[in-house]
Parts: C-alpha cells; sequence; structure tokens
C-alpha cells in the first residue's frame, strides 16, 4: 500500500510539477556588439550586486547570448547586476612544451570588463538585453 501511494505521488509531481526549492530567476538573453558588429565567442557573466552566484553565457557567431545560472537552469537572481564582458582566452601549453592553443587577446575594454560601467536589472520572467560597446 506504501509503495503504491510513494508511486502516485511521483507521478502527480511529474504532471503537475514539484516546487523549485532553488532561488528565483529571470530568464536573460541578448546580443554583442562591438563598434556595431557582433562579437562571437565572448563570456557574458551577470554579477548579483547585492552578492550570490554569478550566471554567464557565450555569444554565438551573431553576438546572441543566453544566461545560465547553472547547469540546465538559464537565467540569473534577480535584481541589479554588474555585467562584464570578455573575450580574453589564456594560451595553453601542453606538458611538451608545445602550445596547444594559442588563446585569444581582450578585444573588449576594461569599462565592459574589470571596471565594468553595464549595470542591468534582472526581473521575473524574460529578459533581454543588448549590448552594444564601443572601443573609444
Amino acid at each position: 500500500m506504501i509503495a503504491r501511494l510513494f508511486s502516485l505521488f511521483l507521478v502527480s509531481c511529474c504532471l503537475i510539477g514539484c516546487s523549485s526549492s532553488g532561488p528565483e530567476l529571470g530568464t536573460v538573453d541578448g546580443t554583442v556588439t562591438l563598434d556595431g558588429n557582433p562579437l562571437p565567442k565572448a563570456v557574458v557573466s551577470f554579477r548579483p550586486v547585492a552578492g550570490g552566484r554569478t550566471a554567464e553565457g557565450v555569444t554565438d557567431e551573431n553576438g546572441n547570448f543566453i544566461i545560465e545560472f547553472a547547469a540546465g537552469a538559464k537565467g540569473a537572481l534577480l535584481g541589479d547586476h554588474e555585467i562584464r564582458v570578455t573575450t580574453y582566452r589564456e594560451k595553453v601549453i601542453g606538458d611538451n612544451g608545445r602550445v596547444e592553443d594559442p588563446g585569444v587577446p581582450e578585444k573588449v575594454p576594461k569599462r565592459f570588463n574589470e571596471e565594468s560601467e553595464l549595470i542591468r536589472t534582472v526581473e521575473p520572467g524574460s529578459n533581454h538585453f543588448d549590448l552594444e560597446l564601443t572601443s573609444s
């Protein structure tokens, strides 16, 4: 009898959804351009101003990104976020001393990454941010 009740409970959860115990997130997507051109393969980070887990995404060839809070959880914490955008990738040298990955130099000015001036508010539901960066 207990096994049947437990099975019924599991089926009910699957059909109507169990409540999530994680923090409330707002979905976040957008585009990044640098001097009017899409910025591919850039890491876009949303760092909560009040503290908490940073959420990130990577731009595609057209500069589009989708932010993920954790594996399988799209979005970012609600509230104000400092946004950082970077293209830098460190050079990787293998055990044999050869360069395995030449890395990528930073294309984005510090005011959009290390010393970010970008602040956006993530609200419940869907959030879209177009980040139009300039190199000058």
